[in-house]
Formats: structure tokens, sequence, C-alpha cells
């Protein structure tokens, strides 16, 4: 949580040297593939896709979406979803709402932190994963529920930018779930 907070602090501290490149165009969607996922302590479960024997790197199948809304050169409200099989091999995703500090060092790159309210959710891993009961984010799910979800207040991510052109650019972003899961995805991104 200290280095987040750091990093938070240092992005706030340089918005205001910030690059206004998108301030004028107000809107940017983007679209990623939902790529690979570290866990910290090992994946502790043999899943489909691990690509190691301890399941420390496991690659993800799926999408993420996304619109951004620039409120100042430096803020933007974001609203996020994603659909995705995940580390079993089963179906999980999110929904989330929340703000984007933005700090564009350059015309062509930029770097933002984020953070809000965030709706989990993933079909339930009991009998699909071997010796699963509970985790300590999700909980324990009874016997006959087929999805576990959860709601997390400060649910956001962690990106970069390469901008292409002055519209399009490349993103790479890492969802910092430590010490549970990381997980990054890599994607397009056009501001109008």
């Amino acid at each position: 949580m200290r280095k987040f907070a750091l990093c938070l602090f240092v992005l706030v501290s340089f918005a205001g040297f910030a690059h206004a490149s998108d301030y004028d165009t107000r809107f940017a969607v983007g679209a990623d593939y939902y790529a690979l996922t570290y866990h910290p302590g090992g994946g502790g479960a043999d899943y489909p896709r691990e690509l190691d024997d301890s399941a420390y790197w496991v690659l993800q199948v799926g999408a993420e979406g996304y619109a951004d809304y620039y409120v100042k050169p430096w803020l933007l409200v974001r609203a996020a979803g994603a659909s995705y099989k995940d580390c079993a091999d089963v179906w999980a995703g999110f929904v989330h709402l929340g703000f984007r500090l933005n700090w564009a060092p350059a015309e062509r790159l930029a770097f933002r932190i984020g953070i809000g309210p965030s709706f989990l959710w993933r079909e339930s891993w009991l009998g699909k994963v071997e010796r699963y009961r509970a985790d300590a984010f999700f909980g324990r799910p009874k016997p006959t529920d087929k999805w576990q979800t959860d709601w997390i207040w400060y649910g956001g991510n962690v990106e970069a930018e390469y901008k292409f052109t002055r519209h399009v650019g490349l993103l790479y972003s890492l969802v910092p779930g430590y010490p549970l899961v990381m997980t990054s995805s890599l994607g397009l991104r056009t501001s109008f």
C-alpha cells in the first residue's frame, strides 16, 4: 500500500507538467488482450495454461474494454469491463468505474494510475480446482454456488501508453493485486 501511495503522490506531483495532447479530444476508448497473470507465492494448483511448474506465471485468454473521459489533462474517469478465462480456465471478469491520474511527460508517452470501485465475478472453483475449498479474496463458496463474486472499493491499475499517432497508442496495463495475483494486459487505445 505504501508503494501505491508513493506512486500516486509522484503522479499527482508531476501532473502539472503533463503534455495536454489528449485533453482537446476529451474521450478515449480501448481494448486490451487480458494476457498474463503472476502469482507472487505460486499458484498453489495445477492450471491448464501455467507457464511453469509452480504456476507463478499463467496465460489468460480474454479481453477488456474501457472508455475514458478527460476531466482535466491530468485527471480522467474510466468505465471498464472484462471477460476472460482465468487461471482455472473458468469464466471470470469485472466491471469498474474509477479515476485515473494521467502524466504525459512527452507527446507520445503517458503514464496513468487508477483507483475506484470494482465488481468482480468468476465461475465457482469448487469442484473445478483440485483441493479448492476457499480463498482469501472470494471466500468459501456454497456447493450450490455457480458464481463467486466480490466488491472492492479500491480496484485499479497502473498503465503506460506509447502513441503511434496523436490519437492511437499501444497500452500496457498492470493490475497490482498483490499479494494474491498480478495481471497484465496489452492493447490499443484511441482518442477522439
